[in-house]
């Protein structure tokens, strides 16, 4: 069984919640009108304001809520009794705070760059930097070895290193397939087509290596 340690549980969550409530503090002094969509010459395709920036923000904090979610709730096996050592939870904290880390710290330098009025792509960054996040997991995964604390930890990878191993490599080649996806659709998607697309890679991201252990699983059983 997991075992919790709050006090890191809850810096990884004001890690999460860091650049809400930056935006929060300087809400009032960003600029009404924001350039966004800028083509290859750096010209402004459209201009938005608050709420178009308010919806790119609530995306990339999703995005960190869900990989919150995923490394701290998904899977929970009721029959494992493992004792987690030192190193494990070392590693499972790492992995995570990284993670927290780099979305806080990418998130709060966008609403730094829209609150003093600079012109960039925030769109296509955002993006970006969704996706190179997603294929560093990606890449990742592939070398994890079989533990109860990071990975695809269902009751059929736990059961198996080889059901471990062979569903990680899929996972890996998934995760890093729909990074790159990702980075390359940030240069044409508008922001509430890549929103959906992020919605849906999310839900694609976390089920197929669920459901590809599950057949392993089954195919070993004959």
């Amino acid at each position: 069984m997991k075992k919790t340690d709050y006090a890191k549980e809850f810096l990884i969550l004001a890690l999460l919640l860091l650049p809400m409530a930056y935006l929060a503090i300087i809400w009032n002094y960003l600029p009404a009108i924001i350039p966004i969509n800028f083509n290859g010459a750096g010209v402004p395709g459209r201009v938005g304001g608050k709420s178009d920036f308010l919806l790119l923000m609530i995306f990339l904090f999703f995005t960190n809520g869900l990989i919150y979610f995923l490394f701290r709730y998904i899977p929970r096996t009721e029959d494992d009794d493992h004792v987690p050592t030192a190193v494990e939870l070392k590693e499972y904290y790492r992995i995570r705070y990284m993670i927290h880390a780099y979305l806080a710290v990418f998130t709060c330098i966008i609403i730094f760059m829209v609150s003093k009025g600079q012109p960039f792509a925030m769109e296509r960054w955002a993006f970006v930097g969704v996706g190179l996040l997603i294929a560093a997991i990606g890449f990742y995964l592939r070398k994890l070895e079989p533990n109860h604390y990071v990975g695809v930890r269902t009751p059929w990878t736990l059961q198996s290193n080889e059901i471990w191993t062979e569903t990680h490599r899929m996972a890996s080649t998934l995760w890093l397939s729909a990074g790159i996806v990702i980075i390359i659709a940030g240069f044409f998607l508008q922001l509430i087509t890549g929103v959906f697309v992020i919605f849906f890679a999310a839900i694609v991201l976390a089920a197929l290596p669920y459901i590809y252990s599950f057949r392993l699983y089954n195919k070993d059983k004959g």
